[in-house]
């Protein structure tokens, strides 16, 4: 099973929205951004927070594609 490292921020969820992955314990988690390295650079947010790892789009981790809110 391939995993990859993930994070959710809420203020990107709201402008970009968010994915639902399964995570290898079988459980599903919100994410907004995704990166084979733990320590990845790129985008970051204030109220980021890392998820840990989930499976992989291409193993079929990925429960609903991405989808945004109107608000919270």
């Amino acid at each position: 099973m391939e995993t990859t490292h993930a994070w959710f921020s809420a203020s990107a969820a709201l402008v970009h929205g968010s994915c639902v992955y399964r995570k290898p314990d079988d459980s599903t988690v919100n994410v907004t951004r995704m990166n084979p390295e733990k320590e990845a650079k790129g985008r970051r947010r204030v109220d980021e927070k890392y998820v840990g790892e989930v499976i992989r789009l291409e193993a079929g981790g990925c429960v609903r594609g991405n989808a945004r809110v109107k608000g919270i």
